[in-house]
């Protein structure tokens, strides 16, 4: 016959076990909820960017100079924009948000697959 102190043991390995499955298979979960956030946030801030009154949503057909560009409107009309340097960069075919009023490139909209 088994000795219940014996038996109480194995019950708590048993528990420590399981509990540091558990414990490994919730910190996978805080990571990917991490992820998730991140890319929520992500969206958001590029959804806000395409919203924002008076910009224009527009692909990139040539680069003039190192700061001038020729945009494509959504709409229709080709502009040429200007760009601050510090802008990451600007690929022929990407999509940009312009400024309307001062007809600058604002926010540089990464290709989604």
């Amino acid at each position: 016959m088994a000795d219940p102190r014996d038996k109480a043991l194995q019950d708590y390995r048993k528990k420590l076990l399981e509990h540091k499955e558990i414990d490994g298979r919730l910190k996978e979960l805080r990571e990917q909820l991490k992820e998730l956030t991140k890319q929520y946030e992500k969206s958001e801030n590029d959804l806000k960017a395409l919203q924002s009154v008076g910009q224009i949503v527009g692909e990139v057909l040539k680069q003039l100079t190192e700061e001038k560009f020729i945009v494509k409107a959504t709409n229709g009309p080709r502009y040429v924009v200007g760009c601050r340097r510090q802008f990451p960069f600007i690929n022929k075919g990407g999509e940009t948000t312009v400024s309307g009023k001062y007809f600058s490139l604002i926010h540089y909209i990464k290709p989604s697959i």
